[in-house]
């Protein structure tokens, strides 16, 4: 549950790149995708930071603390190898990990809302229009079983299963917006269409007494935004982050975990529900080389037989690069950041089309729901932020970050 928010919990023990259980990695919290959450620095975003604050206040998020998150960069003299810079301002992550902010959502509802779980809604059949222009009606199903008919649906997802599943009902416009390139990088002029990266996910447990990682970065850091090389973007130890209610670890040992960069994604891509093993084995070596280099280690510090435990995953369809903004009068009165076709009841959201971060994805949703609840009440029937009216533009804190607009 969560998208990019989902989160590996105890007892959950994913296969290894041998096939074998990861018994450390499966016994503690680890964020596999979004590790961190700021608030974009945007007036359009308050409502999120009111969330954030609130979020807060429940226990659902918890704040670094100082000197916690670091840039990783080169150093300014000869003598010095890297640098260390701390970041100011507000940053947080999940407690209990990054799941629980999609789950502190659901719980809002008061059981207003029908969670389905564990549901595969087929992109090539799963959804049917069944009704007539402005007369929507659609039917849906899960693992190929009738949910029922509704007349009104959200595209909350994109890539290609987004794609699909809406290639063959007759909300062309919408559809148009939901093809997509994947790509490390857009032009600067934003591009024909979503463009979305990926990235390679590495985690992995070691020992905490003699660490190299504790050696070089100390006791309290705990996530580095990597500067000075290239094939990285992030590192972030996972048992760093106190998580209450968590089932007591072993402190004998740490779980870290590396995002690459986008670049470095796109060279070695593989199937990523099924990683060969000789790809696996290669693009963890040279993560390790990579991390290595950034910390200017001894080569072979961080050697596979050093570590106790790993999962790779490649984040197939990670970030967008770049975002489609509407210029229509009727996408400016309603919030920007939100599709809604009224011919065919059909409304996308995401944040491909507001801000690459989970502020970005919060807020769409928000806008839309807001938009649809407004025009049932009022009676009334208007499309928005649909094409022609609109283009891609490039998101330069996506761009560069690689990882979305997170500071």
């Amino acid at each position: 549950m969560g998208g990019r928010c989902s989160s590996r919990l105890p007892g959950d023990n994913p296969k290894d790149a041998k096939g074998s259980k990861s018994q450390i990695i499966g016994s503690v919290v680890v964020d596999h995708a979004a590790q961190i959450l700021s608030v974009p620095g945007h007036d359009q975003f308050e409502a999120f930071r009111e969330q954030v604050v609130d979020w807060e206040e429940q226990g659902v998020l918890c704040k670094f603390c100082s000197g916690q998150v670091c840039d990783l960069v080169a150093g300014e003299r000869k003598e010095d190898k890297f640098q260390l810079k701390p970041l100011t301002g507000e940053i947080f992550y999940g407690n209990g990990g990054m799941n629980s902010i999609p789950a502190a959502i659901i719980s809002s509802t008061n059981d207003s809302v029908t969670l389905e779980e564990n549901v595969w809604v087929s992109p090539s059949n799963g959804v049917k229009f069944l009704g007539d222009k402005g007369r929507p009606k659609w039917k849906v199903k899960k693992n190929g079983l009738s949910l029922g008919t509704f007349d009104r649906i959200v595209i909350a997802h994109n890539g290609k299963c987004a794609d699909r599943l809406m290639s063959k009902t007759p909300a062309k416009k919408l559809h148009s917006l939901l093809r997509t390139n994947f790509a490390a990088s857009v032009s600067r002029s934003g591009g024909k269409r979503m463009t979305l990266n990926s990235i390679y996910s590495y985690t992995f447990a070691i020992n905490r007494e003699g660490s190299v990682l504790n050696q070089h970065l100390g006791p309290d850091v705990i996530c580095c935004f990597i500067k000075n090389e290239p094939n990285l973007r992030f590192l972030t130890c996972q048992t760093r982050k106190e998580h209450t209610g968590q089932p007591v670890q072993d402190k004998t040992v740490e779980v870290w975990t590396i995002l690459s960069s986008p670049k470095f994604a796109k060279a070695h891509k593989a199937p990523q529900e099924n990683i060969p093993r000789e790809t696996a084995d290669n693009v963890i070596d040279l993560l390790l080389q990579a991390l290595e280099t950034s910390l200017s280690l001894i080569p072979g510090s961080l050697t596979r037989d050093a570590i106790l435990d790993s999962k790779l995953q490649l984040w197939g369809a990670a970030v967008p690069m770049n975002v489609w903004t509407s210029n229509s009068t009727v996408a400016s009165e309603h919030g920007h950041g939100f599709l809604f076709d009224s011919d065919f009841g059909v409304g996308a959201c995401g944040d491909w089309l507001l801000d690459p971060s989970i502020g970005g994805a919060w807020t769409s949703g928000l806008n839309l729901a807001d938009f649809m609840i407004q025009q049932d009440e009022m009676r009334k029937s208007h499309n928005v932020g649909l094409p022609p009216n609109g283009g891609f533009q490039a998101s330069e804190a996506a761009l560069a970050a690689g990882i979305g607009n997170v500071r």
